[in-house]
């Protein structure tokens, strides 16, 4: 049978003795919900002892991950013994007040693990000895700490652990936004794809909720097999949400013959809980390409729904749009984009939407890189939109950074919000236990001013400015200790004057930005983005905020009319602040605050 681990657990103390669901009010977790896969060549299983006596067994995945949802009864102890199998993410969930708490995370940590400090010493995880072969389930009760390492954001969104990419789904609904994402619970790579949930009231402080959509079950069983619960977006409706995405299955080897891509439906009364997911659209014909026509974007136009998905049509990079009354059936109706930029492959990621007056298409160029050696931007287009046909006049990119994609937008209370996924396209991510790969950019407030697209800070995100460091005039300045590495940095101008900003440092180089003439630049120096050009062109620079948030840093020049996102990291507790001015007399003004995290106890 195998090495057997005693995973004994009880809510509320930090090393645990027995699992009781219902010990924590008015936390009434009635589920359990846990990823199992089998060791190499085992035939894993999850053993669960209810009041010591009643037991059930649950079977690992022997290709992949399979998740278990496991009713709890309230006043009732639980013991848990893995049997030859591993655990990515464990949570409980279904509380009374999850929307509000999240779920409770656990931590399975055997006496290995403290001994080789796997996971341990760092993120809220107290490290005791245990008999050899046993294990305790830690209830992570404070996020704050479990985040709180060198390298991770503590002001923006980020998994739990592992991976995360594009943001799917966003919309408001009933008191609450809702953010979904593309993930993968088991590992800080991509792989097959599950969606991810966390839900705030006020924009800013999230709390995680319950996996959503998994990969397709021959997916989970077929290890030749990729794919899974792509990327898609959401219509919040009075009484439900109406959610469209993407599903993919296929080999890595991608044929006509092996591989689909198609988009479903699937409902929601609250967000959390799923319908049956339907098939809605599929490819009109073989123009369409047969392995890009995903990613799709629902709306409200001209009395009717509208979709548009992400393709190439006769091999051409091409938004095409989608018609339906009812929700459910669907007729194209033409192509809306065209892009013919060379070393463009496809559209990923597509966005439209009617804003001051103006009509704006987006969408991601999956595999190009510019002169720059920027790689896949994300363009804006600007223009006219009657009788179904989309007249772009103008057009750039969303991020000057280039470490932003899958951009998604949703209307609530008059404001046009969107969020960006911070992609790792340099490949720089420095793996960490119990670490995370992706993030999701500060939201963003859209606005159209002369034929270009203006994305100014989410007002929310000040609320988070902390102790004040600094409030200067007219001079250089030099913070070689920011406490915690997490600040936000405004420069006013009052005639505009070249600069050089010092964000971060580590052993292996530097991140800076720069202004020459009319140019601004993100420069990167040690690192393997340090021959990129991230540059942008303003005019007249009278304004700049910097959120440095340990290894993310966006920059947002003139209240959005550039934008910059850029991941530098640093393994510093302590950040940087160096201000050089070509003329301190022409600076009205530079403020400095440190700025708090968004996970509460």
């Amino acid at each position: 049978m195998g090495k057997i681990y005693t995973g004994k657990y009880t809510q509320g103390h930090t090393v645990m003795h027995a699992l009781r669901a219902g010990g924590l009010r008015p936390k009434r977790y009635r589920c359990l919900e846990i990823f199992l896969k089998s060791l190499e060549g085992k035939g894993g299983s999850l053993r669960i002892y209810k009041d010591g006596e009643d037991m059930r067994e649950y079977p690992a995945g022997d290709v992949r991950y399979t998740l278990h949802r496991i009713p709890l009864e309230n006043d009732s102890e639980y013991k848990l013994e893995l049997l030859d199998c591993e655990v990515s993410i464990a949570y409980l969930s279904e509380s009374e007040d999850m929307m509000d708490t999240g779920v409770r995370f656990l931590e399975y940590v055997t006496d290995e693990m403290r001994q080789n400090k796997a996971g341990c010493g760092e993120g809220g995880l107290e490290c005791t000895s245990l008999p050899e072969g046993t294990g305790n389930w830690t209830e992570i009760q404070d996020l704050g700490a479990w985040y709180d390492t060198p390298n991770r954001e503590q002001y923006h969104f980020n998994a739990y652990k592992n991976w995360i990419n594009d943001p799917n789904g966003l919309c408001y609904y009933k008191g609450y936004y809702h953010l979904y994402y593309q993930a993968n619970p088991h590992s800080q790579e991509w792989d097959v794809m599950y969606w991810g949930h966390a839900a705030s009231k006020d924009l800013l402080h999230w709390v995680h909720l319950p996996y959503t959509l998994q990969p397709q079950e021959e997916i989970l069983a077929q290890k030749e097999l990729r794919g899974g619960a792509f990327s898609g977006s959401a219509v919040a409706l009075e009484d439900e949400i109406v959610f469209y995405l993407t599903r993919h299955i296929g080999t890595a080897e991608e044929t006509k013959e092996n591989t689909r891509q198609y988009q479903t439906m699937v409902r929601s009364k609250d967000g959390i809980h799923f319908g049956e997911e339907v098939k809605v659209v599929e490819r009109l014909d073989d123009t369409f390409s047969f392995n890009n026509f995903r990613d799709p974007k629902a709306y409200w136009l001209d009395g009717r729904w509208q979709m548009v998905i992400g393709t190439k049509v006769n091999g051409i990079p091409s938004l095409v749009r989608y018609s339906s009354a009812d929700m459910e059936k669907w007729d194209y109706a033409g192509v809306l984009v065209e892009e013919r930029t060379e070393g463009v492959y496809t559209f990923e990621c597509p966005d439209f939407f009617a804003l001051d007056g103006r009509f704006v298409a987006a969408g991601s160029w999956m595999m190009y890189r510019d002169a720059q050696q920027r790689y896949q931007p994300t363009y804006w287009y600007i223009g006219d939109y009657q009788d179904g046909s989309f007249i772009p006049e103008s057009k750039g990119t969303y991020d000057f950074g280039s470490n932003f994609y899958a951009v998604q937008s949703f209307e609530h209370d008059g404001r046009r919000i969107a969020i960006g996924w911070t992609a790792d396209f340099y490949q720089e991510h420095v793996p960490e236990a119990n670490g995370s790969c992706g993030a999701m950019t500060i939201p963003r407030e859209l606005s159209v001013r002369n034929g270009r697209l203006y994305q100014k800070p989410a007002e929310e995100i000040y609320r988070l400015r902390g102790e004040k460091i600094c409030d200067a005039a007219a001079q250089n300045l030099a913070f070689e200790k920011v406490e915690g590495n997490c600040y936000y940095a405004r420069i006013d101008l009052t005639e505009d004057t070249d600069f050089r900003l010092l964000l971060g440092r580590s052993e292996a180089g530097e991140i800076r930005l720069e202004r020459e003439g009319v140019q601004v630049r993100i420069r990167t120096k040690g690192v393997r983005s340090e021959n990129v050009q991230f540059v942008t062109e303003v005019e007249q620079l009278q304004k700049a905020e910097i959120f440095v948030d340990r290894r993310l840093i966006e920059v947002y020049l003139n209240d959005g009319e550039a934008v910059g996102t850029k991941l530098f990291y640093q393994d510093n507790r302590d950040g940087v602040f160096q201000a050089e001015f070509g003329e301190a007399a022409k600076v009205g003004r530079v403020c400095l605050w440190k700025m708090d995290g968004i996970w509460r106890k």
